[in-house]
């Protein structure tokens, strides 16, 4: 009897774990697609594909986390998918002025933590519900810090788009998710999920290459405006120079 319902187990693991792995291939491509991008151009560019692949990504992550009903990285995933929603109708809209004193909108965040919400709630029950909190309290720590940081990154990267009006991605995007990324490869450890083993611990390369990119091009920046004053000043001494002689004729 123990052995009858094995099939039928191994089949949903396999089922559920493709959509886990084709949400992390999703995931990746749209990394390595802004990454590509970005050498072309020789600095961080953000691509507006790179939301498309993001909401596709975020649909099949979370069938594949309901299904593990886990809440560490649902929860993440909720609020990061209305985000991704907020930043792909950014994209689809003309760049307009860039507002320094605008107030950003915030209801991607709050729909997310809705959504937590009411999954939590539902989770209170014999039957546990999509998520169920009993993974350890110490993993748990360990996995909300990190889910935090790892959606937080996404809540500057919004709230950076929202008051210049232009979505892209910010340094203090890479160097939150860098390290919310090591946090969240040790708790997927710790659960022995090798989808999110492998998600989070190839996202180092991607984003710290980011940071070169962006190191190179604000070095960039900086010689040439520091080019273009020197080159302000020496034109202002040259038409000095000239008025300044007849001056000195007309002393003498």
């Amino acid at each position: 009897m123990s052995g009858a319902p094995a099939a039928p187990l191994v089949l949903a693991f396999q089922l559920w774990d493709a959509a886990g792995w084709a949400a992390q291939a999703v995931f990746t491509w749209r990394m390595v697609h802004q990454w590509v991008r970005s050498e072309q151009a020789g600095r961080s560019v953000l691509p507006p594909a790179f939301w498309a692949w993001s909401l596709l990504g975020s649909a099949l992550d979370l069938v594949y986390l309901f299904h593990r009903r886990d809440p560490v990285f649902a929860s993440g995933a909720l609020v990061s998918a209305c985000i991704f929603g907020r930043n792909w109708w950014m994209a689809r809209r003309p760049a307009p002025a860039p507002r320094p004193g605008g107030r950003p909108v915030v209801w991607p965040i709050l729909s997310g933590l809705v959504l937590f919400a009411a999954v939590t709630v539902e989770a209170v029950g014999p039957d546990h519900g999509l998520v169920r909190f009993d993974r350890g309290l110490v993993w748990l720590v360990i996995g909300f810090v990190g889910t935090v940081g790892w959606t937080a990154r996404f809540v500057v990267q919004w709230w950076a788009s929202e008051r210049s009006g232009v979505s892209h991605l910010p340094a203090a995007f890479f160097h939150v998710g860098l390290v919310s990324a090591v946090l969240l490869t040790v708790y997927a450890v710790s659960q022995v999920d090798w989808v999110k083993m492998f998600a989070f611990g190839t996202t180092v390369v991607p984003y710290a290459r980011n940071l070169v990119l962006m190191r190179r091009a604000a070095a960039r920046d900086a010689a040439a405006a520091a080019a273009a004053a020197g080159a302000g000043a020496a034109a202002g001494a040259d038409v000095a120079g000239p008025a300044a002689t007849p001056a000195v004729g007309r002393g003498a």
